[in-house]
C-alpha cells in the first residue's frame, strides 16, 4: 500500500481540526487542557484509508504562542491541507505558517476554504485570496470550498486527497527517524512514534540512536495500529524497541551507525538579508530546537551564507532544512549546506558553500581536490553530500589526475604523490637498509591510505626493489637485510634491559615493516633469546632470568607486590605486572597471597 503525509496549517480557528474529524472522525484535541480552551496546543496524528493509499494526516496548532509545535510538525509534511476561513481571509498566522512551508520547501498545497456556508460573496473573496497567495511559493493542487455541515464538499476532498499519488521513495536515502512521542505499553515494552520522513526501516533490524549512541533492536513495527514488516517513507510509523524508554527523548534522532556525527557549528544559506553578525537566534530542524550563534559568511541581495555555532553538538545532515525565530516569531529560514566541520577560510568557505548549493557534485568534489592537498575522504558523504559511497566514488572517478581509494573512501590529487615520494626518499636517506612496506608508511602518515601508499611505491621501482611484500633499496640483498635487522633488532633488546621499547616503536625506529618486524620477533622467541610476556613485551631471555634471581633474593626478606617492583626497579605498572605473573608461573617456590608474593616456608 501506498502512503502519504498530509499535514494542516492555518490561522487558529479556521477549522483545521474539525476539518480533520470531518474527514475520518478523529477528535484531536484529546487533552483536557485543549478541550476546555478550544484550540489544539500538540500535534495530533490520525489517518485515512483506501485500498490503495494510506493518508497519515499531522493536525499542527495555529496560535501564535505555539509555532515551534507547528514548525516541527511540518517538517514531516509532503502536502499541506492550508485552511482559511472564507470570512476572515490570511490572518496573522495563516502568513507565518505560509512562510514555514516557503523554508521547509513544502510546495504542493491543497487550499481549503472553510465555513462557506456563512459567507456570501464566496466567488469575489476566492478570486480575492487566491491574488493575495500569489505573493507565496507554493503550488496550489486544487481549491476547496467546504463546510463542516455540507457532507458533500466533504466528500469532495476526501475522495480528491485519496485519489493523490505519493511521490516516490529515494531508495538511496538513508533511515532517519525523529522521536515525536516515547511511552511504555505494558507488555510491549519501549514505543517511539515518529514521521519517517527518509529511507526504510525493517523488524529486527539494528539502528542507532545518535543522542545516546546506543544501539537499538527493532522488535516490531506499526502504521496506525497494523503490524507491518517494513516500512518506508513517507509515513507516520511506530516502532517497538528493545530499550528502556527513559533512555530515548523527543527529539532524539533515529538512524543507522556510523553515517552521521553531531557537530557544534555548520554553515548553511538562509533566505533573508536582515540576519545580524553576532545575533542568537533559536534553531529549529526537525524536533530539535535549541540557541544558534550566527556568523555572517557573506551576504547577497536575497540570501546571506551563515555559521551556525551551537551549545551542543547536532547530527545535522547536507539539504536539512531549518527555521531561525526571534521572540518566538519567524525570523527567516534556510538549508544545511555544510553540516561537518571544514576549517576554510571565509572567501574560500563562500566558494564552497556557493558550490554546496547548485549541488554541482563534481565541481565540490573538485573544490575538495584543490583545496586539500594531501587528499580527501568520502566516508561522510552521505552526511556531507547526501551520496551513498558508491556515488560518491562513481563521481570522484570521473575527476581528472586523481586516484581513488575504493576501499578505504579517499581521494587523492596526484600531485600529492610526490609529497609522499619525498617521505619515503627521506626514510631511505637516514636508513638505506630499511625494509618498508605500504602498511608501514600508512602508519607513519596519517593522511596517507595504505592502497595509495601501495600505487606510490609502484611509480618507484626506478629506485627500489620489491620481495615478499616488502621494499627495499635496488642494489640490496633482502636476505642479508631481513639478517642485519634480525640482528639489531636483538641488540636493542638485550641492551634496553627490563624497560624494553614496545615492537612498533622498535620497527620504527629500524624502519622496519610491521609484518617483517613480527617475523624476526617471533624467529628470536622461537630461537629461545627472546621470551615474549604479554602482547607488546618482549624481552631478552638472560635480562629476564637475571631479573628474576633478583625477585628471588629480595622475598628472602621482603614480599613483591606491584607497588614495591614499580617503585624499587623504577619501572611501570605494565612492566611490573608482567613480570610478577611470569614469577607466578615459573617459579613454584613462591606462593600468591592478595597480590603478595613471598617465599613458601
Amino acid at each position: 500500500m501506498h502512503s502519504i503525509i498530509i499535514g494542516t496549517a492555518g490561522h487558529i480557528d479556521h477549522g483545521k481540526t474539525s476539518l480533520i474529524k470531518a474527514l475520518n472522525g478523529f477528535e484531536g484535541d484529546d487533552l483536557k487542557e485543549e478541550q476546555e480552551k478550544g484550540i489544539t496546543i500538540n500535534l495530533s496524528f490520525s489517518n485515512l484509508k483506501s485500498e490503495n493509499l494510506n493518508i497519515a494526516f499531522i493536525d499542527v496548532p495555529g496560535h501564535e504562542s505555539l509555532i515551534k509545535t507547528m514548525i516541527s510538525g511540518a517538517f514531516g509534511f509532503r502536502v499541506c491541507m492550508f485552511v482559511i476561513d472564507i470570512n476572515e481571509g490570511l490572518k496573522a498566522q495563516s502568513i507565518e505558517h505560509l512562510r514555514v512551508l516557503e523554508f521547509l520547501g513544502v510546495k504542493d498545497v491543497v487550499l481549503i476554504l472553510s465555513k462557506v456556508d456563512l459567507c456570501k460573496d464566496l466567488a469575489q473573496k476566492q478570486t480575492e485570496l487566491l491574488k493575495e497567495l500569489k505573493a507565496f511559493k507554493i503550488n496550489i493542487l486544487k481549491v476547496f470550498p467546504t463546510s463542516i455541515y455540507d457532507e458533500q464538499s466533504i466528500l469532495n476532498l476526501k475522495n480528491y486527497l485519496l485519489s493523490l499519488k505519493p511521490k516516490e521513495n529515494d531508495e538511496n536515502l538513508i533511515f532517519r527517524y525523529y522521536i515525536d512521542r516515547v511511552f511504555s505499553l505494558k507488555g510491549i515494552g519501549t514505543v517511539v512514534t515518529g514521521s519517517l520522513n527518509e529511507g526504510k526501516i525493517s523488524k529486527n533490524e539494528k539502528i542507532f540512536c545518535l543522542e545516546n549512541q546506543k544501539d537499538i533492536i527493532v522488535k516490531n513495527i506499526q502504521i496506525h495500529e497494523e503490524n507491518v514488516l517494513e516500512a518506508k517513507a513517507y509515513n507516520r510509523v511506530a516502532l517497538s524497541l528493545n530499550c528502556d524508554y527513559h533512555e530515548l527523548k523527543k527529539g532524539y534522532i533515529l538512524s543507522k551507525k556510523g553515517v552521521f556525527k553531531s557537530f557544534k557549528s555548520i554553515n548553511g544559506v538562509v533566505f533573508n538579508t536582515e540576519i545580524k553578525h553576532g545575533s542568537i537566534l533559536e534553531f529549529c530542524s526537525g524536533s530539535k530546537k535549541l540557541n544558534a550563534k550566527i556568523s555572517v559568511i557573506k551576504e547577497f541581495e536575497d540570501k546571506t551564507y551563515i555559521s551556525l555555532e551551537f551549545d551542543k553538538s547536532l547530527p545535522l545532515c547536507f539539504d536539512d532544512k531549518f527555521i531561525l525565530l526571534e521572540n518566538g516569531r519567524i525570523k527567516s529560514g534556510g538549508v544545511v549546506l555544510n553540516a561537518v566541520s571544514e576549517p576554510l577560510k571565509k572567501d574560500i568557505k563562500a566558494k564552497y558553500l556557493a558550490l554546496l548549493e547548485q549541488k554541482d557534485f563534481k565541481k565540490v568534489f573538485e573544490f575538495l581536490k584543490q583545496t586539500h592537498k594531501l587528499g580527501f575522504g568520502l566516508l561522510s558523504s552521505y552526511q556531507r553530500f547526501k551520496l551513498t559511497h558508491e556515488q560518491a566514488l562513481n563521481l570522484a572517478k570521473s575527476l581528472d589526475h586523481v586516484f581513488v581509494d575504493e576501499q578505504a573512501l579517499n581521494v587523492y590529487d596526484l600531485n600529492a604523490m610526490q609529497t609522499l615520494k619525498e617521505f619515503i626518499d627521506f626514510v631511505f636517506s637516514k636508513n638505506p637498509y630499511a625494509l618498508i612496506s605500504p602498511h608501514s608508511i600508512a602508519l607513519r602518515l596519517s593522511w596517507a591510505s595504505e592502497s595509495f601508499c601501495a600505487y606510490t611505491l609502484k611509480q618507484m621501482q626506478e629506485k627500489l626493489d620489491f620481495k615478499d611484500g616488502i621494499w627495499f633499496l635496488k642494489g640490496q640483498n633482502f636476505e642479508k637485510l631481513q639478517e642485519k635487522a634480525h640482528c639489531e633488532l636483538y641488540e636493542i633488546l638485550k641492551k634496553e634491559g627490563i624497560k624494553p621499547t614496545a615492537p612498533y616503536n622498535l620497527y620504527e625506529y629500524l624502519e622496519l615493516d610491521r609484518k617483517n618486524g613480527d617475523l624476526i620477533l617471533k624467529k628470536l622467541t622461537k630461537e629461545n633469546k627472546v621470551k615474549r610476556l604479554a602482547h607488546n613485551l618482549f624481552i631478552e631471555k638472560n635480562v629476564l632470568e637475571n631479573l628474576m634471581q633478583e625477585f628471588l633474593k629480595l622475598l628472602q626478606n621482603h614480599h613483591l607486590d606491584v607497588a614495591f617492583v614499580k617503585n624499587h626497579f623504577q619501572i611501570s605498572r605494565k612492566y611490573a605486572i608482567a613480570y610478577l605473573e611470569y614469577l607466578d608461573k615459573n617459579y613454584p617456590q613462591v606462593i600468591k597471597i592478595e597480590e603478595k608474593r613471598m617465599l613458601k616456608v
